[in-house]
């Protein structure tokens, strides 16, 4: 790893202690979501659209849950979740997948931390996804340890997925903005697990609030690869 991408990982991952927040209160534009606007130029309108297509639906059936029940998902489900993030043509070089890498160099790696699956063992596995394979790598309970390798605030998912990047990969052609990129490739592959989960009915959350040493420590991962973000899924859990 570039000795740029590492100082600037180690400024921004997260730390058991936490350093102290900012004083002071922050201006209303960093508490508000604000949209920008041109008021004062020409705007053209977008078409409506006449059909609801599939895609479409997926895209509004999409939404973060954080809590989710005791029922487990299948096995069968979890494969389907994890195969949108698949090669769609192996004899192309580089192979095509089914989303973008920068410079097809695919740096970014997934990893399973199994919690409630009927079918599987919990424990943490790799995904090897050239093979289609989960490889046990840790066989024990982690919900223990849930609240620094996913998030304080979920509540019991079934699987969380652990995006991490090996930045050598794509360091050898894009130098320093490999960092970027890797985050730019979870993100792609984070929406077709979104999208995966929403058309099977399935929650699905997002969160980076895991402490970065003991996701790396969990699943043994050298200097050169570092945990990017975490998606946590399950059979949503309905509050009244």
């Amino acid at each position: 790893m570039l000795k740029e991408t590492r100082k600037f990982y180690r400024k921004t991952r997260l730390e058991l202690i936490r350093d102290n927040p900012p004083e002071g209160e922050p201006p209303i534009t960093h508490i508000r979501v604000f949209y920008k606007e041109y008021p004062r130029l020409p705007a053209v309108k977008l078409l409506k659209r006449e059909e609801e297509s599939e895609f479409e639906t997926l895209l509004e059936m999409r939404e973060s849950r954080r809590f989710f029940s005791q029922e487990p998902i299948s096995f069968e489900d979890l494969s389907k979740v994890l195969r949108s993030c698949r090669i769609v043509d192996v004899k192309r070089s580089p192979e095509r997948r089914t989303y973008p890498s920068g410079g097809a160099r695919f740096p970014v790696e997934m990893y399973v931390l199994a919690h409630n699956v009927r079918g599987l063992e919990e424990g943490a596995y790799h995904y090897n996804l050239p093979k289609e394979t989960l490889e046990l790598l840790v066989k024990k309970n982690l919900k223990p340890l849930s609240r620094v390798v996913i998030s304080p605030y979920l509540e019991n998912p079934a699987v969380t997925l652990v995006f991490t990047s090996v930045l050598s990969r794509s360091e050898v052609k894009y130098g320093v903005r490999a960092y970027p990129y890797s985050l730019i490739e979870a993100g792609h592959m984070g929406q077709n697990i979104h999208l995966a989960c929403a058309e099977i009915g399935i929650g699905s959350c997002s969160v980076s609030g895991f402490v970065d040493k003991v996701v790396s420590d969990l699943l043994d991962l050298t200097e050169e690869e570092i945990p990017l973000y975490t998606i946590s899924f399950g059979k949503p859990k309905f509050i009244s």
